[in-house]
């Protein structure tokens, strides 16, 4: 084990012997960077919920974008992108040893087009992105498989579901996070296999719960004590009746929620790894968002990686892939974003069906390619070993793209969610900011004052109405789709704009940062790598400690 400085935040990390062997299989050098650092690089490619409007580089109509109208970037439409009437293979030029590797790629960057947004076979969702077989769903993100589901991030196979975040194969559910199989749930977090649920923790096959935690087939059941079906529904009746009973009720959850126990961590059929949020993974550390990984350190949001480091959004058996933003698939991956079924790649963006190659963007089926120029195999490896040793004596090689290939700012990508930074604080550490964000401000025609507090007392005439935002002051409005979802389920309506939901919804999920803790159940001695900081409230227990007081 090594210590080293990042080159970025100047803050000491370790290198594992492990991370060297690793290192040594997939051909490259140990990073200069924190893990931190190393991931805010790999982020700065991921804009997920910031869209603009601007017309398509190609056919001219205008289209729902990641990238801004100041953009330098050309950008096509999903159809214009994968059309014939382009070649990416058009752009290839020779490598020039007189410039740097990364002075071309930006060059080449400016001229080939990008794909304007990633969201695929979608019906009446245009306002997606990370999506994919969604139906009638409005501001969803890195979600699949749903249907009529609103301003929520991480779904899959859901339901007329309302401001949700990691919600699995649910169904009328609103601000639930982490909760797998639910229906009609509420301001719920870490349940599973239950229904009506309004502002529970961690419940498992219960029913009809309010203010309640660890349950397990609970039913009628408010703060953790049993009442009959009609005592139930007088206590969510008056929970629901206005904004200020839901807003009361938040404040009395977070304080039932500082005095429930906690398991150090929340993972399932795990072996010899660190991390939160994780299951059925095996050797591994400072694992995040991850499902079935084997030997597999430092990631996010992976589903069945193998023998990979430094990956985020990686999915569905990709190995021996190092400093990767979002792969399906594919072996040897390196420094790369968004290359999907592809083998033996460095330095690539955007890529489809691409092996053996090096620097290439927006390929859509190519082999021995550089700067998306096509080679015989024994040229192509004569000059990609070249351009490696040139890139090594520049210290580039290795390291993922640097902040200025990034295409968005920092306050744009999804780094910001995770690592938030001042724009100051940004710029210092080489990133680039983003002045012009959407939204509008000042433009309201209610006051959150006028707005009734019950749902009963809106109707359809909120629909032409703009609100502010009680947090940030921006601008938004209400759409017929959740009028009607909150009349469903007769819920107030939000004061605030998707974004700051969103955020209060994150703030709710533990952070990426592991502390070392000991078993709080006094008598235990157990030790363990927790993202609980030793300053917070909870009340945190090793595995065996929880199993025996909470299963």
């Amino acid at each position: 084990m090594t210590k080293e400085i990042c080159k970025t935040c100047s803050k000491e990390f370790v290198i594992r012997d492990e991370d060297l062997v690793f290192y040594e299989q997939v051909k490259t050098v140990p990073p200069i960077y924190c893990p931190e650092c190393r991931m805010a690089r790999r982020l700065l490619f991921r804009n997920e919920r910031i869209l603009y409007k601007r017309p398509c580089d190609l056919c001219k109509k205008d289209m729902i974008t990641l990238y801004s109208p100041e953009s330098l970037y050309k950008v096509y439409c999903h159809d214009c992108w994968w059309s014939d009437d382009w070649n990416p293979k058009s752009f290839g030029r020779d490598y020039d040893f007189s410039k740097t590797f990364f002075e071309q790629y930006k060059k080449l960057q400016k001229e080939v087009p990008r794909l304007g947004l990633a969201a695929f076979k979608n019906i009446q969702s245009d306002y997606t992105n990370g999506s994919a077989e969604n139906k009638d769903c409005y501001l969803i993100f890195a979600s699949d498989y749903n249907e009529e589901c609103l301003y929520s991030r991480l779904l899959q196979r859901d339901k007329q579901c309302v401001d949700c975040a990691f919600l699995h194969e649910s169904e009328l559910c609103y601000e639930c996070i982490d909760c797998r199989k639910c229906f009609k749930c509420m301001f719920s977090e870490q349940c599973r296999d239950s229904s009506d649920l309004l502002f529970c923790y961690n419940m498992r096959n219960s029913q009809n719960c309010i203010l309640s935690t660890n349950g397990r087939n609970a039913s009628n059941s408010i703060l953790n004590i049993k009442y009959t079906k009609e005592e139930f529904e007088k206590k969510k009746k008056e929970i629901l009746k206005d904004y200020e009973s839901i807003e009361k009720a938040k404040k009395e959850f977070v304080e039932l929620k500082k005095n429930t126990i906690r398991k150090f961590t929340m993972q399932t059929k795990c072996h010899n790894v660190t991390g939160d949020y994780i299951h059925n993974c095996y050797d591994g550390v400072e694992l995040f968002d991850t499902f079935d990984a084997k030997n597999c350190s430092y990631m996010k949001d992976t589903e069945k990686p193998i023998d990979s480091m430094d990956c985020n959004n990686y999915y569905y058996n990709p190995h021996f892939g190092y400093n990767i933003m979002g792969a399906l698939e594919g072996s040897m991956l390196r420094n790369s974003a968004f290359v999907f079924y592809s083998n033996e790649v460095d330095y690539c963006d955007m890529c489809y069906n691409l092996a053996n190659a090096i620097g290439c963007i927006s390929i859509r089926k190519g082999n021995y390619m550089i700067l998306n120029k096509e080679y015989e195999k024994e040229s192509f490896d004569k000059l990609r070993t070249q351009i490696i040793a040139e890139m090594k004596k520049e210290k580039d090689y290795g390291q993922f793209f640097p902040p200025e290939i990034a295409p968005f700012a920092y306050n744009e990508s999804l780094i910001n969610d995770f690592y938030p930074l001042t724009k100051d604080e940004a710029i210092k550490r080489g990133y680039r900011w983003q002045e012009k964000t959407t939204g509008t401000y000042g433009k309201e025609t209610i006051k959150n004052e006028d707005i009734p507090k019950s749902i009963s007392g809106v109707d359809e005439n909120i629909l032409d109405e703009i609100l502010v935002c009680s947090d940030c002051n921006k601008n938004y409005k209400i759409i017929r789709a959740e009028l009607e979802f909150y009349k469903r389920i007769n819920l107030p309506l939000p004061q605030k704009d998707f974004e700051c939901r969103h955020n209060d919804r994150m703030k709710k999920r533990n952070g990426m940062k592991l502390y070392h803790r000991s078993c709080m159940k006094e008598g235990c001695t157990n030790e363990f790598e927790t993202t609980y900081a030793p300053d917070r409230p909870e009340i945190i227990y090793c595995e065996s400690c929880y199993q025996q007081e909470v299963y």
